[in-house]
């Protein structure tokens, strides 16, 4: 997502705005309200925010928007069309229409009645456009093997508090060295405990890993640190070992294989996973890990 030879006090400034967006993207989210986050003028913040995304702050804001709404199209079809539209952000059904189209190349009801064959084809079509480096997100996962593989387990967790830094979800080097930096960042503001536990937060639709250290609420990390709390409740639970591309082969068949069967619906576009050991001491690939996927009664 980020662009190399920037500075760290411009990707600094505008990971503060990213994260304010994706904590609520269906928000009014005024150009200056923006800028006034990243401490910039309107105009120099909208050239900063392209320069480092490769987007401009409009068209960043709109493709999430996108890429939630056609996740809930699939996930949460007990809402109709234009609910959808409203919940992600737009302000009309002939706006989310139009942009809809735009981006997919399909209307979102067409989305909606594609089957998971051809849903994972639109994939491959639209990130081969945005020239994309998550190609793994589109490859057909073993049937076979997750069949007889696959083990889900839901419990009931209390939410979660916890100091994180964006990374790519593309780029494994880029997550390693995500968990050493908010490492070493909570270490040296004293955030560490007994009960820190070493997690990832997974956003498939914007491209985003973010690697995190949890907290308790009596711990206050500075305010140059970003933030975030995953909301408790009902999570599936599927055990995982091994890259990037693993995660969404378990993601494939949690939907395909066990959701269908189940009497719930994901809930949220996100997933998390937790660290059995300090990514630190070894290599994230080889670190047995649980994903847990935020889900509801259907």
């Amino acid at each position: 997502m980020f662009k190399k030879n920037t500075t760290k006090e411009y990707c600094k400034r505008i990971n503060a705005v990213v994260n304010f967006i994706l904590k609520s993207p269906k928000n009014e989210l005024p150009l200056n309200k923006l800028a006034e986050i990243a401490n910039y003028s309107p105009f120099h913040f909208q050239k900063i925010f392209k320069q480092i995304t490769g987007e401009t702050p409009k068209q960043f804001i709109i493709r999430i928007r996108l890429e939630n709404s056609a996740h809930f199209l699939i996930t949460h079809r007990h809402k109709s069309i234009t609910e959808i539209a409203f919940d992600s952000g737009f302000a009309s059904p002939e706006t989310f229409s139009r942009a809809f189209k735009n981006y997919f190349g399909i209307s979102a009801n067409e989305l909606r009645n594609l089957s998971p064959k051809e849903h994972i084809t639109l994939r491959k079509s639209v990130n081969s456009k945005k020239n994309t480096d998550l190609n793994f997100f589109t490859k057909e996962y073993d049937a076979k093997y997750w069949t007889k593989y696959l083990q889900v387990v839901v419990k009931k967790i209390a939410s979660i508090r916890a100091v994180f830094v964006n990374t790519p979800l593309s780029d494994i080097n880029k997550i390693q060295e995500g968990f050493k930096k908010i490492i070493q960042l909570a270490d040296a503001h004293d955030l560490l405990t007994s009960d820190t536990k070493f997690i990832g937060i997974i956003n498939p639709h914007t491209g985003l890993y973010q690697t995190a250290v949890t907290i308790q609420s009596y711990q206050l990390p500075p305010k140059d640190m970003s933030i975030t709390d995953i909301e408790g409740g009902k999570f599936a639970i599927c055990k995982i070992k091994g890259d990037i591309p693993q995660i969404f082969h378990t993601f494939h068949a949690f939907y395909e294989l066990w959701l269908p069967k189940s009497p719930y619906r994901i809930k949220q576009s996100y997933a998390f996973e937790i660290l059995s050991q300090n990514p630190l001491t070894k290599p994230y690939c080889n670190i047995d890990r649980e994903i847990y996927i935020p889900i509801e009664p259907a």
